[in-house]
């Protein structure tokens, strides 16, 4: 059963010594089917005005976030795995090798859940960045 969402998503990426963050807020939904978690929202891109829609499903050892509209790509994250991927950049889309090192699942009382991953980018075998995800539904009351 979907149910109303409060999604939050922070995201970090260390890329030869530099920094970069993301943070954003959105309503949307939150469910369990299968036996994984799924998160779905809606954002608006700050250039275009654009929407893209965002599904992300996972357990405790994989994640795939699908992203449709404005930016389009799919990325999949599967623990101790080295994985091939299409990652959207504001330069386009790049097919790139993504190893996850963590995939930490905390579900919550109320269904509320928190989902942190961190993993690797690689391209043509060199690593290019170190990321971080973390992403915490909290339904509505």
């Amino acid at each position: 059963m979907e149910e109303n969402a409060v999604i939050k998503i922070f995201g970090l990426q260390k890329v030869e010594g530099t920094t970069d963050n993301i943070e954003m807020l959105a309503a949307g939904k939150h469910y369990i089917k299968k036996n994984k978690h799924y998160i779905l929202y809606e954002n608006i891109e700050e250039d275009s005005e654009e929407k893209t829609s965002n599904i992300i499903k996972f357990n405790d050892e994989m994640v795939e976030i699908i992203r449709r509209g404005a930016i389009e790509g799919r990325l999949l994250l599967e623990q101790n795995a080295m994985r091939q991927s299409v990652y959207s950049t504001p330069m386009g889309d790049m097919l790139v090798e993504v190893m996850t090192e963590e995939v930490i699942v905390e579900e919550q009382e109320g269904g509320n859940v928190d989902l942190k991953v961190k993993y690797q980018i690689h391209i043509n075998g060199n690593k290019i960045s170190d990321n971080e995800l973390e992403i915490h539904a909290t339904h509505h009351q």
